[in-house]
């Protein structure tokens, strides 16, 4: 009974933590303005351009939410004859060392192997300096 009394008060804890980390970061302020992170997610308006700096974090979390990246890839023009083929090449060249990175950081050799020779086949493809 003890264990059943000790895991939901720990339950509960852990409930009013999370609240209380959500408002701290709502009620976060700008220095300059004065503005709240809550002012922003309420108009979707920065108060000032200092606001970017202020919630950045808050900001890149919720890109991330939104749209499963905070990092704007862009679209690459099709049908001009191999013409961004460089940069289509360049483009998954970063990304597979990106996961030959964490395939090893995660000890997934198996991939990290994988990863590495697609990573070889591309600097070849594309160049020395890739």
């Amino acid at each position: 009974m003890d264990d059943q009394i000790k895991n939901f008060l720990q339950y509960i804890f852990e409930i009013v933590e999370g609240i209380e980390r959500a408002n701290s970061v709502d009620h976060a302020e700008c220095s300059v303005c004065r503005s709240t992170y809550a002012d922003f997610k309420k108009s979707g308006k920065m108060g000032c351009a200092n606001c970017y700096k202020a919630f950045g974090e808050q900001i890149a979390q919720a890109l991330k939410n939104i749209h499963g990246n905070n990092v704007h890839t862009g679209k690459i023009p099709c049908g001009k004859e191999g013409k961004f083929a460089d940069v289509v090449a360049r483009r998954e060249l970063e990304e597979n060392r990106i996961l030959l990175q964490k395939a090893i950081e995660t000890e997934s050799y198996e991939d990290a192997a994988r990863y590495r020779d697609i990573v070889k086949a591309l600097v070849d493809e594309i160049g020395e300096n890739a």
